[in-house]
């Protein structure tokens, strides 16, 4: 493991309306950077997910669609419960309307 970055990350306002521009922080995703450990992380969790008891391999007959989200749930949950991630409920609650993807409402 590398030492302990610090990482500073300031948020930017939310938009007063909702499908106003909602601004995005940046994202450093190089190789060895934090994201691409937590990446990483996750990628495992979600791996052992696919081949684990839950997953498509014990449960053939899943759609594409349930695959994603278990994956995708698997893999949060485990950065949460690391404390790798840390959900802002209260920026989340304040916001008007969430963009659900990344190209939505950018500004």
């Amino acid at each position: 493991m590398r030492p302990a970055e610090e990482i500073k990350s300031v948020k930017p306002p939310l938009p007063a309306r909702m499908y106003e521009p909602f601004p995005r922080i940046d994202v450093h995703e190089a190789p060895g950077s934090p994201f691409a450990d937590v990446l990483r992380i996750a990628v495992s969790a979600a791996d052992r997910w696919m081949l684990g008891p839950d997953g498509p391999y014990q449960h053939p007959g899943m759609s594409a669609a349930d695959i994603v989200r278990g994956q995708l749930r698997e893999a949060l949950l485990h950065l949460c419960e690391l404390g790798f991630i840390d959900i802002d409920s209260e920026r989340m609650q304040a916001a008007k309307g969430w963009p659900m993807d990344r190209k939505s409402f950018r500004p």
